[in-house]
Parts: C-alpha cells; sequence; structure tokens
C-alpha cells in the first residue's frame, strides 16, 4: 500500500466522519503535501508523524486534536514565506468550520497548528508530544537524518549557498541550544542523544568549504 492510499484510509476512518463532504478537503491537502517544491514537507512526512502518534497515543489527553493538527500543520508550505504555520492553522479553521468538532476543539487543534513554530515552548504535555512528534527526524538513523538534510537544501535551492549555510546552521544551533529537544520522556530517551549527534555533524558539514 502506498503512502497516499495508506493515508487516505486513515483518513476515512478518523477525519472523513467530521466532515459533511469530505472528499474535496482530502484532494486540496493532498494537492498541497504534493506540491513540486516539497521534498520533506510531504505526505511522507504526515505517514511519519502519523506513525509516532499511534506509538505515544496513549499518553495524550485530546488525541484527536492531536492528529487533526498533524494533518493540517504543514498543509501551506511556502519556504520563502514566514507564516506558513499561521497560514495552515487558518486553512483548517476554514475547512473545518461546519465539521462536527465544537468550537473548543476547533480551536484547540489552531493552537497546536502554531505551536509547531520551533522553538515555541510547550505549554501542556499534548503540545509538547505534537512538538516532538514534529521533530522527530532530528533524531532519526544517521542515513535517513542525512537525507532529510538534503531535502531540506532542495527545498530551499533559490537560497544562494553561502546564505543557506548560515541560515541552516543557525536553525540547528537553536535545536542544540536548546536544553532538551524533547519534552516528552518517551521521545526525549529514544530520540535526544541521536539528535544531537545528528545537528552537531550537520552543523560540521555546513560550515566546510
Amino acid at each position: 500500500m502506498t503512502t497516499g492510499s495508506a493515508l487516505h484510509q486513515r483518513w476515512r476512518t478518523a477525519v472523513a466522519p467530521l466532515l459533511p463532504d469530505p472528499e474535496p478537503t482530502w484532494q486540496q491537502l493532498v494537492n498541497h503535501y504534493s506540491e513540486p517544491h516539497r521534498h520533506y514537507h510531504t505526505l511522507d512526512h504526515v505517514a511519519a508523524c502519523m506513525g509516532w502518534l499511534d506509538h505515544y497515543r496513549h499518553l495524550a489527553a485530546d488525541p484527536l486534536s492531536l492528529e487533526l493538527a498533524l494533518w493540517a500543520h504543514d498543509v501551506i508550505y511556502d519556504p520563502r514565506a514566514s507564516d506558513n504555520e499561521a497560514r495552515s492553522a487558518d486553512w483548517f479553521a476554514q475547512h473545518f468550520a461546519d465539521s462536527t468538532l465544537t468550537d473548543q476543539q476547533r480551536a484547540r487543534v489552531h493552537v497546536l497548528i502554531l505551536a509547531t513554530i520551533h522553538p515555541h515552548p510547550p505549554t501542556d504535555p499534548d503540545m509538547a508530544l505534537l512538538q516532538d512528534i514534529d521533530l522527530s527526524i532530528l533524531g532519526a538513523d544517521v542515513e535517513l537524518y542525512d537525507r532529510y538534510e538534503g531535502w531540506i537544501w532542495q527545498e530551499y535551492e533559490f537560497v544562494p549557498e553561502a546564505a543557506f549555510r548560515k541560515g541552516r546552521s543557525a536553525v540547528l544551533e537553536s535545536f542544540l541550544d536548546q536544553g532538551k529537544i524533547y519534552h516528552t520522556v518517551g521521545l526525549r530517551e529514544r530520540l535526544e542523544d541521536s539528535a544531537r549527534n545528528n545537528l552537531s555533524r550537520a552543523l560540521g558539514k555546513l560550515s566546510e568549504n
């Protein structure tokens, strides 16, 4: 089963019942995540996030809001823009205005999507879990992490190399400067050390001439 078909099946089970006409919303979501300028922020990233959520769902107070936030958190992604999270949150608000979600649930998902701005300290355990899932790639094995860095470079191919190296280094250093990258104990125990090793190694490569 392909990533797209597996996600579509999950959408039909978990999300479609919330909407009066879910298929157009699904198609819009797929179209956004399949834009040609995307190399990391794709449906594969969404699928990976869902895998982590399934593993740690038992920790969530509101797993539905977490799942909805993960579906929508990168639906708008323009590497040239600085308001992607806000626009993604607005996309969700627009497309789920007529859903069976309560106003409180919609507001919660909106807040969670905005929390994927990093670094943005979490204010509750569910927000921490969401952020940790979104950043799980930082603690991936060396091969996958190196591919991730390559994908990010491709997404920013319009930026001159020297400027990209400087900007990317600042982003990676901002994570390393945090007392802890992961706030959920299970993910921190599993990913923190490898994330710091990956970030340090990537910084070394970015500083090479």
